[in-house]
């Protein structure tokens, strides 16, 4: 049985659809608004440390670890704040290097299973192409990252036209069965 359809719902959807799709359109365009970013969350950081050193003023609420992740937020902030490219920079550089080492390993496990298992030059060179690949990230960490900050935004654009068509196909389904909802009462 259909129930009545609550369209606030469905327009809610649909704004969270537009306002992705708005997203997605300024992270194609404008790959580096990652740095505007970067500096509103060092702001963030920034007044969540000062915040937790405040804290340590009022002797019920003193801790050690107020003192040392109010530190660390405070770094933060200051650091994305005066070099906001930082953050731009670091990601690449960690990903790519999480990226070698597990590659290195792997390059290694296939050389040492060699004479245990026939085709292990297939998983050595696909580790080392992995490797090669890392490298290549962390060498150029700023164009990759403008380059995925790209596709998450074409992601978003996809992801916002598919539910939208989706959602006004399904309209005319919503309309057609909110006016065909029938009522009954099952009487003992």
């Amino acid at each position: 049985m259909f129930r009545k359809i609550d369209w606030k719902t469905f327009w809610y959807t649909n704004f969270f659809s537009i306002l992705t799709l708005s997203a997605g359109i300024v992270f194609t365009a404008k790959p580096d608004i990652i740095t505007t970013i970067c500096k509103w969350i060092g702001i963030i950081c920034f007044i969540a440390g000062g915040l937790l050193l405040l804290l340590n003023l009022f002797p019920k609420l003193r801790s050690s670890q107020n003192i040392i992740y109010g530190l660390v937020f405070l770094l933060i902030g200051i650091l994305l704040e005066v070099i906001p490219i930082f953050l731009k920079v670091l990601i690449p550089i960690l990903f790519g290097g999480w990226i070698l080492a597990s590659s290195v390993s792997g390059m290694y496990r296939n050389f040492v299973f060699r004479r245990d298992v026939p085709r292990w030059w297939i998983g050595f060179a696909l580790c080392t192409a992995s490797a090669l690949l890392s490298i290549f990230v962390m060498t150029r960490p700023i164009a990759v990252m403008d380059d995925t900050v790209r596709i998450i935004g074409i992601g978003f654009i996809l992801h916002a036209v598919i539910r939208l068509v989706s959602s006004l196909l399904g309209m005319n389904g919503y309309k057609a069965a909110a006016e065909n909802v029938v009522e009954t009462t099952i009487q003992e």
